[in-house]
């Protein structure tokens, strides 16, 4: 037996339900971090040796002074010079 012209299709409908699709979009938050920068200088002592030549032609005997015009001193420019007391007695 059929149905259909005695029964017709009938629609009942239930209270909505509420169904939430969470949609997230990137937000920029700038956040600041302030940084304080001291520059501390430091005086930290570092050896540099110098050094200082003097030099000085010394007479071994009063024999090898008569022989030798070269007994006397220099200076630091390599100039030579004679005392006054010694070109007495080289002359």
């Amino acid at each position: 037996m059929s149905c259909q012209p005695f029964c017709p299709t009938v629609r009942v409908y239930d209270p909505p339900v509420t169904v939430v699709n969470d949609v997230f979009h990137p937000q920029i938050v700038e956040v600041v971090h302030q940084i304080n920068v001291v520059n501390r200088h430091h005086c930290v002592p570092c050896e540099k040796h110098l050094y200082q030549y003097c030099y000085q032609d010394e007479v071994a005997s009063e024999q090898d002074s008569n022989n030798s015009n070269r007994s006397h001193k220099r200076h630091k420019s390599g100039k030579s010079y004679i005392s006054k007391s010694k070109k007495k007695k080289m002359k």
